[in-house]
């Protein structure tokens, strides 16, 4: 190992929206924090000694805040030290989970083009800390919006690093581009090994025992990064006192030599070396977000909330071509919050760091209130905006029988369109036609389903017929990509007039016969009429879709937690040993009996619904499995409540597939991982966050499981605290892993109130298809029918017909489309894309009742790269593979 010569010292305050302080007491703390951190830059600004001050800021959603609400005087301070080297700016919004899939990544980046143009910010480099991971698609996101160089601080409790480290290396993404890459120590390593000190003993000692580690671990380097925040911890402000250690510590001759640089100067070193780096190519799959299920029902209000978004965002884009003003007023005024919103339910930090221990804490109530808020407020937002979006397209659409409808399709390929509407929905035709009547009914459908009105009071026949009354079906519709059709009274089915109800454990449509339990719940068998193929596992402990109770069989211990996880903050702070007991023993109990046992017949298809006794829950388990007579796919749906157990528990759906020597893949937003295989070295085996979906296939067969509300899954078998370091797949087994209260802070330690749980099944013969698995769980998030009323004024002359394509968007299926939105500067549509796939794709735009008139490829954050020539209102590019890249349209009606 070579002599380290030079430490790189860079000192930011740990971003936690929460934890030590309530919420709004953070940002505001944040915003103080660089007051604070401008003052003690410019008192060593004519200083050009090593120990100089310097600044990083850890997230630019802080800064934002503080550019809103400071005075120009302190802006062009800033921006004098920026320029000066003497504070860096880094990329990301801020600590992130993976929750956030790439596109909604792409948009957390969107402040960047911001403080690159109008504040002249210099932002090259990109951090985060605490978190253990992110998404595969970071690496190749980040090198479009101009990032070089990426570092992570990652925080082993409950968790852990890959590789060793600390240690610098290229990190590849799945189109083989490489992004610098430090994985480095926790961010508390500085002020733990004694660096800003009164005295240099603490330091003295430490350090010829970071030596011998390093030593012992290779590194290649001759020079070391270590960071650290205030002394006062997370949400800590700038500390002058590290300026002053190191200024000294570099006056006596000490070595090796301090630096107080900023990433900048760090990576301006590795570079000078990066030729002695090696390459690791795959997911950083996280350990920390399991924590994300300990509130699952507000995990799964945001993803839905996401798809409203987008779809808000699409019709919003093609208002711009008509100059609707309202919409305009409305999505100038919401838009940016309702991100906002979504991006920080998705931040790593959940709440108070008593809330495990102290979950009654008023503090604790406090922190967590201000977190589910932000999941509200974007379901809110998003509701409003998508319904307003609806409208203007409404609005446009030219003369209709009276009573009809306008049914939308968000996605980019034809698609079959059936199921539950609001309640309510045809009897709104006959609201006074104003400009917000057609509007109210659609702040209502988030929640739409069959299942809660079918199956509520069944002893109850009088109190199921009246509610039956208010439950109206979409009969299936075939919908343009990214179109649109006027549907009439003659679509919608009443249910009460069509249900027949059965008790039969045998239920089948025209591709499948299933064959329930009705003692202990679940299905027993699974006869795939097409294809001959029995996809129950019948040598699993568990029938498909069994719901599993799991808890620390210790129910005496004083600390459980700790029996599956001892914190280690006290042992060796340079290579920081995990905690992880993979021997926890587990108690685990599947339901007891099944208390009702309904088939429910509609024109759609055949609900089968089991209320079930299961330990765990605070009342019934409520299962339902519905079989569509239109589409080959099931859906397995389920809810429960839960209660106020702290005790560490979770919650599983189970679903062993008859899949032998399968290949498990799972998606983390338009990118597929083979488990074990497309994962860096160390990373978390045991668990995975995933976005649309987890496929399992052998080569001959294959299922694809959909996720579009429970991101967590455990694939083969139960992992959790395993540690795994090689990932093997016993058994084509998905387990759902809907709820738990593992973690040791932060997160909350029970969520009493209903869960929901959603996974929809769809079996299929040959290899495995990327391209075709994207769609089925882009599909299935967007399962409700998106239905707008004609009950506001329409425009002089509607220019669409009754039905038709707003723009043909790529039907290749390797091209995906991410998103459609309203250019920043208001004058177009920008349509991110990406090739889901390993070879050179091309896709085409072309004109359909919007006429492309000019377009030019730009960069993620839509700065413009080359013009692209418009021949017959149609627009091509190539894409290499896994490749993004963002198209900006100027379209006519």
């Amino acid at each position: 190992m070579p002599r380290i010569d030079t430490i790189y010292f860079i000192h930011h305050s740990h971003t936690d929206i929460g934890y030590t302080h309530d919420q709004p007491i953070v940002w505001d703390l944040q915003e103080r924090f660089i007051d604070q951190a401008i003052d003690c830059a410019e008192a060593w600004a004519g200083s050009e000694s090593d120990g100089a001050f310097r600044w990083t800021v850890e997230s630019t959603a802080v800064l934002h805040q503080w550019l809103q609400h400071t005075t120009s005087t302190q802006i062009d301070r800033f921006m004098a030290l920026e320029r000066a080297g003497r504070i860096e700016v880094t990329a990301m919004l801020a600590n992130l989970t993976p929750l956030v899939d790439t596109d909604q990544l792409i948009e957390s980046l969107q402040l960047l083009r911001r403080l690159r143009h109008d504040y002249g910010c210099t932002i090259r480099h990109a951090m985060n800390c605490d978190v253990n991971g992110h998404n595969w698609p970071l690496v190749d996101v980040l090198l479009d919006v101009g990032i070089e160089a990426f570092s992570m601080a990652v925080n082993p409790h409950y968790g852990g690093a890959p590789l060793q480290r600390p240690n610098a290396f290229w990190w590849q993404g799945s189109s083989g581009r490489k992004l610098l890459t430090w994985n480095g120590w926790l961010y508390i390593a500085g002020k733990r090994f004694g660096i800003g000190q009164d005295d240099f003993a603490q330091f003295e000692a430490w350090w010829p025992r970071i030596e011998r580690y390093l030593a012992e671990q290779h590194y290649p380097l001759t020079s070391l990064m270590i960071q650290s925040d205030h002394p006062f911890g997370d949400n800590g402000s700038a500390f002058a006192g590290f300026a002053d250690f190191i200024h000294r510590w570099n006056a006596a001759g000490k070595t090796p030599r301090l630096k107080f640089a900023t990433p900048a100067i760090w990576w301006a070193a590795v570079r000078a070396e990066a030729d002695k780096l090696l390459t690791y190519r795959g997911d950083w799959t996280d350990y920390w977000n399991f924590g994300c299920i300990s509130s699952a029902r507000e995990t799964a209000v945001n993803r839905a909330s996401r798809t409203r978004l987008r779809t808000a965002d699409a019709l919003a884009a093609i208002a711009v071509a008509f100059s609707d003003e309202q919409l305009g007023r409305v999505y100038g005024r919401y838009r940016q919050a309702a991100w906002h919103h979504l991006h920080f339910w998705d931040e790593h930090t959940w709440g108070a760091d008593q809330a495990i221990h102290k979950p009654y804490l008023e503090d604790t109530a406090a922190q967590w209130h201000h977190k589910a808020h932000n999941a509200y407020q974007a379901r809110s937002l998003s509701l409003l905006l998508q319904r307003d979006a609806l409208a203007a397209l409404a609005k446009q659409v030219a003369a209709h029988e009276p009573g009809s409808f306008l049914l939308f399709n968000p996605l980019s390929w034809p698609r079959l369109v059936a199921g539950d509407v609001a309640a309510g929905i045809l009897s709104s035709r006959n609201l006074p036609w104003d400009d917000t009547a057609g509007r109210h009914f659609q702040d209502r459908m988030a929640d739409v389903d069959s299942l809660t009105l079918v199956a509520a009071k069944q002893d109850d026949q009088l109190n199921i017929n009246a509610r039956l009354r208010d439950v109206v079906q979409l009969k299936p519709v075939e919908l343009p990509g990214f179109g649109y059709k006027v549907v009439s009274p003659d679509d919608f089915v009443n249910l009460e007039e069509t249900l027949v109800v059965g008790d039969s454990a045998a239920v089948e449509n025209q591709r499948h016969h299933l064959l329930f339990d009705r003692e202990r719940g679940g299905i027993l068998h699974w006869t795939d009429k097409l294809l001959d193929v029995e996809w129950v596992d019948q040598t699993a402990d568990y029938p498909l879709h069994s719901f599993v109770h799991e808890s620390v069989a210790d129910r005496n211990h004083p600390q459980p937690r700790k029996l599956h996880y001892e914190e280690v903050w006290e042992a060796d702070l340079v290579d920081f040993p995990e905690g992880w007991n993979p021997d926890w023993q587990a108690a685990r109990r599947t339901a007891v009996k099944v208390v009702s046992h309904k088939v429910y017949h509609t024109p759609l298809g055949s609900h089968v619904v089991q209320h079930l006794e299961a330990p765990g829950c605070a009342g019934l388990l409520k299962q339902n499995v519905f079989l569509p007579n239109y589409a080959d796919f099931i859906e397995c749906r389920a809810s429960w409540q839960m209660g106020l157990e702290t005790h560490p528990e979770a919650t599983y759906l189970l679903f062993p597939f008859n899949l032998p020597q399968a290949t498990a893949r799972f998606d983390v937003g338009g990118q597929a991982v083979v488990a074990g295989e497309d994962q860096l070295p160390g990373v978390c085996r045991d668990y995975f966050t995933v976005q649309g979906w987890v496929d399992f296939n052998n080569g001959q067969l294959g299922m694809t499981v959909a996720t579009p509300e429970n991101p967590m899954v455990q694939l083969g078998d139960f992992h959790f605290g395993q540690r795994q370091q090689a990932f093997k797949l016993d058994r084509a087994m998905l387990l759902g892993w809907v709820t738990n209260n593992y973690w040791g802070t932060n997160f909350r330690a029970h969520q009493p109130g209903e869960v929901r749980a959603r996974y929809r099944l769809r079996p299929h013969a040959g290899a495995f298809d990327e391209a075709q698995a994207h769609r089925f769980g882009l599909e299935a998030a967007r399962h409700q029918p998106l239905l707008q009323q004609f009950g506001e004024p329409r425009t002089e002359e509607p220019h669409f017909p009754a039905a038709g394509s707003l723009l043909h968007l790529p039907d290749n299926p390797s091209i995906l489309t991410l998103h459609v939105k309203r250019a920043h500067d208001g004058a177009g549509v920008v349509v991110r894309l990406v090739n889901v796939g390993d070879e050179v794709e091309t896709a085409v735009l072309r004109s359909a009742q919007l006429q492309i008139q000019t377009a030019y490829r730009c960069t993620l954050l839509e700065e413009p790269i080359r013009e692209l020539p418009v021949h017959e209102g149609a627009v091509e590019l190539t894409l290499a593979p896994r490749e993004m890249t963002a198209v900006h349209l100027t379209i006519n009606p």
